[in-house]
């Protein structure tokens, strides 16, 4: 081999080296940014626990623990036909969960299903808690509704008076948000966990009105994230802080929590997916990042009975400055799909909640002055596989329009 050849080996070997020293040096970049978000992952997550477990332990201190009626369980005895017909339709449909019907202010029938986790062989109670998701959108809607009442907002006030960077906002009113009329579009769908002060400013970058869509019922999570972050600018609470004070205490909720806490929590329920319900094959750990992202909107867990409690004194207004505060939140006098967080029931029956994520399924069915109601809540629903097939709103509704009819349960 002659030098000339030699020096072009010697060149070629060097354009090698060189070419794997960057690749190896992109590899050390990347391998150094991937732990660089994975820690500051990990430390967004620690700041938000510490924030709901303070809120948490305070409002814990404050509480009644005294046990009422919804703490028990209730096999239905006062009315055996009908609690032996919603047994067998809910074993039908391998409900796993709880299950709770009131009747004029009386459980009448409150039994839990399944395993809460198979794992460690723990069965559901009706102390048990479960995701509620979008159900807690009504809660939300409280606490907005209390700001309101209480002179620190208005629900004309414009989206632009607190987040004028969103272009269109000056067209949209907090009333238009809490009705999902107000044409504002956008995901929250954030590739790392976000602190809560990073989950607003992430909301109001990624919402756009959608002129079009103003005045229609457009069902859109960002709105009650936007919602919580107007309560934050006015109260300059943290959401979770006000959760806990204006509904969890004076409620002595003692079996509501936020999924952040699921690992300290009693009662907490695994969610399972699959095709079909009771197979445990595949328990799912909600994401941090997703829990982050969903304040708000559908963090909060709940026993059937915290549900039940909650939804009945948000409607009858128990928890606002004035009770016609509540028919204000919810049109209760207006033919309107959707308002304040929760659906209207046709023919001004009531109201209904429902929501699906994190294998979890949550449904409450509730009269106008909150006295009768069914609530559902599963920690075995895969949306994607289980829906509308396994799924219990239906029979939620139609246990609902049974035991509204005015003659006494049997």
């Amino acid at each position: 081999m002659n030098k000339r050849n030699l020096r072009h080996w010697a060149v070629l070997l060097a354009v090698i080296v060189g070419i794997g020293g960057v690749v190896l040096g992109m590899h050390q970049i990347d391998q150094q940014d991937k732990q660089e978000v994975a820690a500051t992952n990990h430390r967004h997550a620690r700041q938000t626990h510490a924030v709901i477990a303070k809120a948490a332990a305070i409002s814990r201190q404050q509480r009644n623990h005294q046990k009422t009626a919804f703490d028990k369980a209730n096999s239905g005895k006062s009315a055996p036909k009908f609690s032996a017909h919603l047994r067998q339709e809910l074993k039908n449909r391998k409900f796993v969960g709880t299950a709770l019907v009131v009747k004029k202010g009386h459980v009448v029938y409150q039994q839990a299903f399944g395993m809460a986790n198979a794992q460690h062989h723990k069965k559901n109670t009706v102390r048990s808690q479960f995701m509620i998701n979008s159900v807690q959108k009504s809660m939300t809607g409280m606490l907005v509704m209390k700001a309101a009442q209480t002179g620190q907002l208005q629900l004309t006030d414009k989206l632009s008076q607190y987040y004028p960077s969103i272009s269109g906002s000056q067209r949209v009113t907090i009333r238009q948000m809490l009705n999902m009329e107000a044409g504002i579009v956008g995901q929250l769908r954030p590739a790392t966990t976000l602190t809560e002060n990073e989950v607003y400013k992430y909301a109001s970058q990624n919402a756009k009105v959608d002129a079009k869509k103003i005045g229609k019922f457009d069902y859109q999570p960002i709105c009650y994230a936007l919602l919580a972050g107007i309560l934050h600018q006015v109260t300059h609470d943290s959401y979770y802080e006000l959760f806990y004070q204006q509904l969890v205490t004076p409620l002595n909720l003692n079996h509501t929590s936020f999924a952040q806490l699921r690992t300290t929590t009693k009662g907490m329920t695994v969610g399972y997916a699959g095709a079909v319900p009771r197979d445990y094959s595949q328990p799912h750990k909600p994401a941090a990042a997703n829990l982050a992202s969903q304040l708000a909107t559908g963090n909060a867990t709940m026993s059937a009975g915290d549900v039940f409690r909650a939804e009945r004194a948000i409607i009858s207004g128990s928890l606002l400055t004035t009770k016609a505060g509540a028919d204000v939140l919810h049109e209760r006098q207006q033919s309107i799909h959707y308002a304040g967080g929760m659906y209207h029931l046709d023919n001004q029956r009531g109201y209904y909640g429902h929501g699906m994520g994190d294998d979890y399924e949550s449904t409450f069915v509730m009269s106008h002055d909150g006295q009768t109601g069914v609530v559902f809540l599963s920690n075995n629903f895969e949306k994607k596989t289980m829906y509308p097939e396994w799924s219990t709103e239906k029979l939620a509704m139609a246990t609902f329009d049974h035991i509204m009819k005015p003659m006494k349960l049997k």
